[in-house]
Formats: C-alpha cells, structure tokens, sequence
C-alpha cells in the first residue's frame, strides 16, 4: 500500500509540474514593436545615405562627364537594404528609386560645372536629414529599451511565482489535501501527521495563488504603461516619417534648381525626376507599411490588456480552491467582543483570518492563520459557538489560545463546526465557555495561571457528534 502510495504520489507531482515547464507562462501580447520601429528607420536612414551618395557621385561624374556616372549608379544599391520596408509598386519610394536609376544612365552628358553648386546647396539638407534620422533611431531605440526593461521585470517576477505555485500545488497533490475523500484520503492524512511535514503557510497553494495576481496585476500595469508609450513613438514615426519624404522632397527640389541650366535633355530627366518624387504622398509610404504590418504594430483602438482575460497555469488547482469561506465572529483577547472578520478554510487544512471580503483586491497576507491539524475543537452551542485551541502559524509566538468563534446562526455555525472538525488534530467535545483562556505573560506581560486542560467526555466518539440537520442542544447555563 505505501509503493502505491509514493507511485500516485510521484504521477500528480509530475502532471502539475508539466504545467510550469513552458518558459513564458503567460506569452506576450504583442510582437517586437521598437525592434520593428528601429528598423523602419534605419531603412530610411539608409535610403537618405543613397540619396547623399547620389548627389555625392554627381559631382564627381560632373568633373569626369558620362564616364563617372557608373559610380553614380554604384551608389544605389538593387534591391534597396530593408527594402521591404517601401511600398513596391508604382508610387511608392521603391519605384522612385527605380526611376531615379534609369535618369541617372542617362546623364552621362551632364557637366562638370554643376559639382560646386550641388555640393553646396543639396548635399546639406540631405546631410542634415541623415543626422536627424540617426538621432531619432537612437531615441525610439532607447525609449523602447526603458520600457522593456520594467516589463521583463514584472514578467520574470510573475512567471518565478508562478512557478513556485507549480511546485507547491504538486506538494499538495503528492501529500493529499483536504478535498481528496475515503480511505485514500485517511491513509495520506495519517501519513502526513506521521511523517510531521506541513506546508507553510506562506506556501499555501491559495495565497500563492493571490500572491501570483498580484504580481500579475503589476506586470500588467507596467504592459500597459509601455504600450501607451509605444503607441505615442508609433504615432510619432509616422509624423516623422512624413517630415523625411517632405526633406526629400525639398532636397530633390533644389538638385532640379541646381541642374535647370543643363542641357535640356537634362532638364527634362530631372524633372521627371522631381515629378514622380513629389507625387508620393507624406503618409503614402506609412499607411501602407502600417497595412502590411498590422498583425505587429499595436491598434491604439484596441482594449487594453487585463488580469481576469489572462490564463496561468494552476489557476484552477483544486488546492487554490476554498473548501468553506464565509463571515464569522471572534472574540477579541482584550475587549473580549465579537469581531466580525472573513474566514477561509483551504485543502491545506489552514483556516485564514482576513478583514474583510476584499482581501482579494488587498494583500495576499492574512491577519491570522491557523493549522487545524494541530489544533482542538469544542462543542457547538446552540448560539452557534464553538472553540478552537491551537496558535496562529503565521506569528512568531508559539503560545497557544482558546479561540472563540461565533455563526450568524446555528445552522451556519453547524456547517463551519462540521467542515473545521474535519480538519481539525482533536475533537474535545468541550462546551465552549464565556471567555477566551487568558493570555500568557509573554503577551500580557503579568503573571497568570495557565488556562484548565481540555478533559474530554469519556463517551465522546465521532457518532455522538450533532448530526447535520438534528436540533440544537439546550442551552448552557453562563459561566
């Protein structure tokens, strides 16, 4: 029986576990958008070189007439460098510098008196066009870098806590929780109680649960701060992007000025040339580069991302799930009333004091926690009383306490007496008395008796136990 124990021990631990093997639990939403960016612009950065080569090599095939324009049309390479990037039908940028090639084969008879002119007044709006397009590469790539590096961040931190819960669910699996049933479940719970494991309560598959939301819920905070700055750089390049073709345009415009007393065969191909430059719309070569890459840049219509649309795995662990939670009354140490707080009782067999029912919308910690197993419990009064002795496991104190809880009703408080004695190390059958035992010295800081051992009934079994649905037994005369 032990072999099947440890066989069916060792499947679970291997299933839960295949769930966190993924390196990135939760994939991101979308592709590489500043890589993509970066890229589009030194695609214009390059194209903007072949311009300056351009005019670069004219002068130098003006000096030496027909002969050097071969090293005019050197300077441009075929295909363009990231020439996907251009729309490559008629009209776009691609096409333009297609014809650009054919116009220039046929200069080969321009003069060698036009090199001065076009060095002084093309060559530096190209020169200066290059450099805004290198610094602006430099910023979209260094934006993108900060954002990404909070994100990666948030992202390692959520998928190490996911991974811990991985590990601590297949923990529960392999020494059996609260919600396995029958003889399987009696035989690993004394094998648990033998062996003296116990999960911590930090590592308590439900809190880690929460615990993994709330990392969740930063790392989509800070998903969503840099989409929002991604959105503005996206914008940005496309207005950018228009101001380059327009500098183009201006660049293009003064060679025409500059070639205007040519020959008029000259004249006539840059003209052509101007022409089909100026026929590019500013935002043609954009808004067809945002088609072709729609599945890539991010839609700013689009909604945001959000912690209830994202999966994780283990997220629906039978250890995550409460096996009882609801509002109960304690009774306070000092004032000696009842409090009204928000109890849990998990598979792990802890019983979970927060404040109230937010605390899934609050930190993951709870006020009190209590390891059933390692505790007593009394008898239920007909007010729906009933007492609990053990420590909270989550304080450094490990002095124990009566701990008196109180139900809306009898019935309810049947319900939490029945689900806590399931769980709970021993079954005194005690009436719960007025009071709380008194503190120790250690709490309190005075010296005081230690509180009267439980006795138990000498009849006390599991069948004499209140049956579920039975009346409440006559009430007990105050203390």
């Amino acid at each position: 029986m032990a072999e099947k124990v440890l066989i069916d021990q060792g499947v679970s631990h291997t299933s839960t576990m295949d769930s966190t093997a993924s390196d990135h639990a939760i994939p991101p939403e979308t592709g590489d958008v500043g890589g993509l960016l970066v890229e589009r612009l030194r695609a214009w950065k390059h194209a903007v070189s072949y311009l300056e080569a351009y005019i670069d090599q004219t002068e130098s095939v003006h000096k030496s007439l027909s002969k050097e324009y071969s090293k005019v049309l050197k300077s441009i390479d075929e295909p363009l460098r990231e020439g996907h990037h251009f729309h490559q039908s008629v009209g776009g940028m691609a096409a333009w510098f297609e014809n650009l090639r054919a116009n220039t084969v046929r200069l080969s008879t321009s003069h060698s008196e036009t090199a001065v002119e076009l060095k002084s007044t093309v060559a530096p709006i190209l020169e200066r066009l290059h450099k805004e397009i290198k610094d602006r590469q430099k910023h979209v790539q260094a934006e993108c870098e900060k954002g990404a590096k909070a994100v990666q961040k948030t992202r390692n931190s959520t998928q190490a806590q996911i991974e811990l819960l991985g590990q601590h669910a297949a923990a529960c699996d392999s020494l059996g929780g609260a919600s396995a049933g029958g003889h399987e479940a009696g035989h690993l719970k004394l094998h648990h109680t033998t062996t003296g494991g116990k999960p911590k309560p930090d590592n308590d598959p439900f809190l880690l649960k929460k615990s993994v939301l709330q990392r969740l819920a930063k790392q989509v905070i800070e998903e969503n701060a840099q989409r929002q700055d991604l959105i503005g750089v996206q914008n940005h390049a496309g207005e950018f992007e228009a101001k380059i073709v327009q500098t183009v345009q201006q660049a293009i415009a003064v060679f025409n000025q500059t070639m205007h007393a040519q020959a008029e065969l000259q004249k006539q191909l840059y003209s052509d040339t101007i022409e089909k430059c100026n026929a590019i719309p500013p935002d043609f070569e954009w808004l067809n580069f945002l088609s072709r890459n729609g599945d890539t840049l991010i839609d700013p219509a689009s909604p945001k991302r959000t912690v209830e649309g994202i999966r994780f795995p283990n997220e629906n662990h039978s250890s995550t799930k409460p096996l009882k939670e609801g509002a109960l009354q304690r009774k306070g140490k000092i004032m000696r009333s009842y409090n009204q707080a928000y109890y849990v009782l998990t598979p792990s067999k802890y019983l979970h004091e927060f404040k109230d029912l937010d605390h899934l919308n609050r930190e993951a910690q709870p006020e009190m926690s209590l390891y059933l197993p390692e505790c007593a419990i009394g008898a239920l009064s007909k007010e729906g009383k009933f007492q609990v002795s053990g420590k909270d496991a989550g304080s450094m104190l490990s002095t124990k306490h009566d701990f008196a809880f109180k139900a809306n009703n009898y019935a309810e408080g049947q319900q939490w007496h029945e689900a806590i004695s399931r769980c709970a190390g021993v079954n005194t059958n005690q009436s719960p008395v007025s009071t709380p035992s008194v503190a120790t010295a250690v709490e309190t800081g005075t010296t005081t008796a230690a509180p009267p051992a439980y006795t138990p009934s000498p009849v006390s079994t599991p069948s004499q136990e209140l049956p579920v649905g039975a009346n409440p037994p006559p009430a007990e005369k105050a203390a």
